[in-house]
Parts: structure tokens; sequence; C-alpha cells
């Protein structure tokens, strides 16, 4: 069980929304997984993902009662796979953890809401308009750039469009849900992981052995 006491919430948060940026699976390692986010159980940042920017310990307050919304890049533009309720915060020694409940599967990334694509298309018009005057070349290299490490919630008018647009695609229904976690992705990583939860409980243990 988790401490309750390590936990931050700021109930008043719930309309501030983050965007995280999910890179690709790397091809070239064989041993790629792409484990995390564990959707399935509300659980982000164990394998030590963005601990330098956004989930760097600095930052715990920040997002302590925020939603989270997962944007996966691939060939198909940045979608929108997966948007939390508002999270706890766990800091461990070297990385955060963030929860969120319920936990469920994400979006297919085919089926998934497009923030922006190669051409500059988007279900949510305000991302679009915020990045058309980011010095880069293409819409994808734009979007990327302002997001790597952006630590900082979207705008109000953004954070309306991009959950009004996840709400739509959320109605219909489990046709368009990951039956599993790789169809998150835009292509299957070169390993999958087919025993995830043995892999969260094994990230958890190790995360806890070292704050010890």
């Amino acid at each position: 069980m988790r401490k309750a006491t390590s936990r931050k919430t700021v109930a008043g948060k719930r309309n501030s929304v983050i965007v995280v940026l999910l890179r690709q699976p790397r091809m070239q390692v064989p041993t790629e997984m792409r484990s995390d986010p564990f959707w399935e159980f509300g659980s982000f940042g164990l394998t030590g993902c963005h601990q330098r920017n956004l989930l760097h310990p600095k930052n715990v307050d920040k997002l302590a009662g925020a939603r989270l919304a997962f944007v996966q890049g691939g060939a198909q533009g940045f979608r929108l796979v997966y948007l939390t309720e508002p999270v706890v915060a766990h800091p461990f020694s070297d990385r955060t953890e963030v929860l969120w409940k319920p936990g469920r599967m994400p979006f297919r990334y085919t089926d998934a809401p497009v923030v922006v694509d190669g051409d500059g298309g988007s279900d949510m018009p305000a991302v679009a308009e915020f990045i058309s005057s980011v010095n880069r070349n293409g819409w994808m290299g734009k979007f990327a750039s302002k997001f790597r490490t952006r630590c900082e919630p979207l705008s109000e008018r953004m954070a309306k469009q991009l959950v009004a647009a996840y709400e739509r695609r959320l109605r219909r229904g489990r046709s368009v849900l990951a039956q599993a976690y790789e169809e998150a992705l835009p292509v299957a990583p070169p390993l999958v992981d087919n025993r995830r939860r043995r892999t969260y409980r094994d990230l958890l243990a190790k995360a806890r052995s070292r704050a010890a």
C-alpha cells in the first residue's frame, strides 16, 4: 500500500491540463517495450521517464490535481491517446509516479483525436494556432519543439477544446479503445510486454527500495 501522507492533491486544479509527449518506440533497441504509462493501473513515471522535466520532484505541486493529456506521435500525426482524471503525485527518491482513478485502456493510436498532423490539421484548432509561430520546419516539428519538455498547463481555451475532443471520441465506446497497450503506439515495440502487472509491481518495488 502506498502511504497516503506521501501524496499531494489540489482539488481546485481539475481544469488544469498538462500535455505529456510520449516518444515513439526505438525500433533499433531489441529490449524496448514502452510499458509506461501503465494505463490499466492508473500509473505513469515508474520507469523514470520525464524525470528531468515534467516529473522532476520540483513539479510535484504543479502536477497534483492536474489532468495529464498523453499525446503520442507517429506517422499519422500527434494524437491524444489518453486524458487522465485529476492525478496525485507520489515522489520517490529519484523519480515521481503520478496516479489516477479509474485506470482504463487508452484509445488506439489510429482512432485517437488528432492534436496536429503533418498538414496542420487538428481536432483542437487552438493548439495548432498556439504552435503556428514556432520557428521549426513542419507542423510536427513545431509541436515537438513546443511540448517536448513543457511543464506548464494549457491555456483555458486549449484545454477546453482538448477535453471536448477527447470526450467526443470517448462516446464512441469500446470500438476505439485499445485492447492491448501496444495498440496505443504508432507501431508495436520490438518487445511487447505481456506481463504488465508483474512489470508494474517490479518497478514499484524497486522505487520503494531506493527510497528506503
